[in-house]
C-alpha cells in the first residue's frame, strides 16, 4: 500500500487519533496530514481514520469489538492492520513480532480504545494518564492557541511515548538470549551473573521456571557491580529472598565492616539492591546473602 496523505477529523482530538497518526507516520512518513470533516477533502487522502465512516472509523453502529469486548477505536484499528509492519520496519525479528504486537495492543492500545469509546476496563494498561495528557493539548477556550499547531505538539508528545514503548519491548526481546546464555552457564544455581546490565526480570522469570535464581549480579554502567533480588513475579516487589537485614541502609564504611570487604558502595534500605566496586566483593556479598 502506498500512503502519502492521510486524513482525520478536525476539532477536538484525542489519544486514539493522535496515536493512529503516529503509527502511520512512523511506517510511511513523513505523511501529509489533512484534518477536516469535509467528505470531498477527505476523499483526496490515501487513508482516512477516526472520521468518514470507513474502515478506520469506529463511530458507526456496527463498530468492531475484540474478543474481550473492548471495542476498537482509531488507534486499535490502525495498529491491527499496520502494527506488525511497523515492528518489522523497526527491526523486530520475525520470531518476536507477534509477541510484541500483542503486548502493545493489550497493555497500551486497548486502553486508548476503551477510553475513547467510553468503556470501563479493569486490566492494567499504560493509558489513562496518556489519554488525559494528550487531551490537554487541545486549544484552551481562554487562550489564542492554533488547533493545527496543538495537534502537531500532541503528535510529538504521543510519538515519544509510543516509540519509547516499542523500543522498550525490542530491548527486552534482545535480552532474552543474553539471559538464556547466562542461565545455562551458572556456576551456582542461586546466582545469575551478567557482564552487563540488561532488562532481565521478565526473561529470567520465563527461563527459571523452577525459581532457582535468588540474586542477579551485573556490571553497573557507572562503576562497580550490583546485586539485585529476584521478584516472585512481574507484578510484585516481594522477593524470592531479600538481602541480609543487617545490610539495610548501610553506607560504605559500616557496610564494609559488616561484610568484611573494603569496596562496598551501598545497600538499599529496602534490601533489594546493593553494590560493590569489584567483582570479587560482589560475589562475596552474594555468598553471604545466600546464608
Amino acid at each position: 500500500m502506498d500512503i502519502k496523505k492521510v486524513g482525520t477529523h478536525n476539532g477536538t482530538f484525542h489519544a486514539d487519533d493522535v496515536i493512529a497518526y503516529v503509527i502511520l507516520d512512523e511506517l510511511y512518513g513523513p505523511l501529509e496530514l489533512i484534518r477536516s470533516r469535509d467528505k470531498e477533502i477527505l476523499a483526496t487522502c490515501d487513508l482516512v481514520f477516526d472520521v468518514g465512516g470507513g474502515k478506520y472509523d469506529h463511530h458507526t453502529t456496527d463498530k468492531e469489538y475484540r474478543e474481550n469486548n473492548i471495542p476498537y477505536a482509531a488507534a486499535g484499528l490502525v495498529w491491527r492492520d499496520f502494527g506488525k509492519q511497523l515492528l518489522q520496519k523497526k527491526g523486530v525479528a520475525s520470531a518476536y513480532v507477534d509477541k510484541i504486537f500483542t503486548y502493545i495492543d493489550e497493555k497500551y492500545i486497548q486502553g486508548l480504545d476503551a477510553v475513547d469509546n467510553g468503556v470501563r476496563f479493569k486490566r492494567e494498561m499504560i493509558v489513562p494518564e496518556l489519554s488525559t495528557d494528550i487531551h490537554r493539548f487541545n486549544p484552551k477556550w481562554n487562550l489564542q492557541e492554533d488547533e493545527q499547531e496543538q495537534f502537531r505538539r500532541a503528535v510529538e508528545f504521543g510519538r515519544t511515548s509510543f516509540m519509547n514503548l516499542i523500543k522498550d519491548q525490542i530491548s527486552k526481546v534482545a535480552a532474552i538470549h543474553v539471559i538464556e546464555k547466562a542461565y545455562a552457564e551458572r556456576t551456582k544455581k542461586e546466582i545469575l551473573f551478567l557482564e552487563q546490565h540488561c532488562p532481565w526480570h521478565s526473561a529470567l522469570l520465563q527461563v527459571d521456571t523452577r525459581g532457582e535464581v535468588l540474586f542477579v549480579i551485573y556490571k553497573d554502567h557507572r562503576k562497580g557491580y550490583l546485586i539485585q533480588v529476584v521478584p516472585l513475579n512481574e507484578n510484585t516487589f516481594e522477593a524470592r529472598k531479600d538481602l541480609p537485614e543487617e545490610w539495610a541502609g548501610k553506607e560504605e564504611a559500616e557496610l564494609n565492616q559488616i561484610i568484611g570487604i573494603d569496596d562496598a558502595i551501598f545497600a538499599h534500605p529496602a534490601r533489594f539492591i546493593a553494590g560493590a566496586k569489584s567483582k570479587e566483593s560482589i560475589l562475596k556479598m552474594a555468598e553471604l546473602a545466600l546464608k
